[in-house]
C-alpha cells in the first residue's frame, strides 16, 4: 500500500522534531560550567511532582536570559545502619538513598571523563536542599529499546558504551541501576541518571560479571581520582569513608584489568 507523501511527512514530524532537540544534547551542552551555572542561577518558575519511583523527584522549569530549561530536583536524604529490608525481599547493609550522591556521581564522571551523567548541582528550592540535575533529551530508556528490540547500528560500539556504564557503576558502587534509568540517545550513546543509591562504604567491587573489556581513556581517567581533591570537592556529599572506599574499588579495578591484560593481551581486554 502506497502512503501519500503528505501523510508520510506528517508522520515523520515528531521524529524530526525530536532529532533536532536531541542533537543539541552533546556533552558540551549537558555537562560543564555553562550547564552548572544555569542550574545554579536560573530562577524556577514551576515545580511539579513526577510521581515515578520512591524518591519523589520533581520536575522544575528554569528560566534565565530568555532561555527555558527543565531540571530534576531530588531532596531524599535517607541513611540507615545495620541491615535494611528492600522491596524485593533482600537486605542491604549501610543503606543510603540521598540526593548528595547524585552530585557526587556527576563530579566523579567529570573527573574520569565518562561523559554520561548530566550536570548536577546542589541547590535550595523552597527551603529544601537537594540535587538539581539537567533534564536530558533522549530517544528512549533502555527498557523500551529492549522491549521493542531496537538494534544499534554498530554492535561493537554499543557494547563498548555498555562496558563504560558497567565500569562506572562498579566504581561508585551503584546498587540501583535498572533499564529505566539508562537513557539511550539517537546516536546510541547513554545518559545515566538516578545515582541516589551509590557510594556505599565498601572496599570490594560488587562484581566483575559483565565486564570483559575496558576503555583505555576511562581507566586513565580513574587514575586521576585522589583523596585530597575528592575531599575538597565532595566533602559536603560523601564521608571520608565513602571516598576511601571509592579509591579502594578503583585500585581493585585497575589491578583486575592488569591481571586480565597479562593473561589475555591488551588487544583482547582494552579498547580506545
Amino acid at each position: 500500500m502506497r502512503v501519500p507523501a503528505r501523510v508520510a511527512i506528517l508522520a515523520m514530524l515528531p521524529v524530526l522534531v525530536w532529532t533536532a532537540v536531541a542533537a543539541q544534547e552533546t556533552r558540551e551542552v549537558f555537562q560543564g560550567p555553562a550547564a552548572e551555572e544555569f542550574l545554579l542561577r536560573a530562577r524556577f518558575t514551576r515545580i511539579v511532582d513526577i510521581n515515578i519511583g520512591v524518591t519523589a523527584p520533581q520536575k522544575v522549569t528554569l528560566q534565565r536570559d530568555g532561555v527555558t530549561r527543565m531540571a530534576l530536583f531530588k531532596t531524599i536524604d535517607v541513611q540507615k545502619t545495620g541491615a535494611t529490608p528492600l522491596a524485593d525481599g533482600t537486605f542491604e547493609v549501610a543503606f543510603q538513598d540521598s540526593w548528595r550522591t547524585e552530585v557526587a556521581a556527576y563530579e566523579v564522571d567529570k573527573t574520569i571523563g565518562l561523559g554520561m551523567v548530566p550536570a548536577t548541582v546542589r541547590r535550595t528550592i523552597r527551603s529544601k536542599d537537594g540535587s538539581l540535575q539537567w533534564w536530558v533529551e533522549s530517544m528512549m530508556p533502555e527498557a523500551q529499546r529492549v522491549r521493542e528490540s531496537v538494534r544499534p547500528p554498530d554492535a561493537e560500539a554499543w557494547n563498548n558504551v555498555m562496558y563504560k556504564m558497567r565500569l562506572f557503576d562498579r566504581l561508585i558502587y551503584n546498587t540501583d541501576r535498572h533499564l529505566n534509568n539508562v537513557l539511550v540517545t539517537s546516536d546510541f550513546d547513554l545518559r545515566l541518571i538516578d545515582h541516589s543509591r551509590s557510594f556505599r562504604p565498601f572496599d570490594e567491587v560488587q562484581t566483575f560479571d559483565g565486564l570483559t573489556k575496558f576503555s583505555r581513556s576511562l581507566l586513565e581517567g580513574m587514575t586521576r581520582l585522589e583523596f585530597a581533591d575528592l575531599k575538597k570537592r565532595l566533602g559536603r556529599y560523601l564521608s571520608d569513608r565513602q571516598i576511601r572506599a571509592l579509591l579502594a574499588r578503583r585500585d581493585q579495578i585497575l589491578a583486575h584489568v592488569a591481571e586480565r591484560v597479562a593473561a589475555e593481551g591488551e588487544a583482547a581486554v582494552l579498547y580506545d
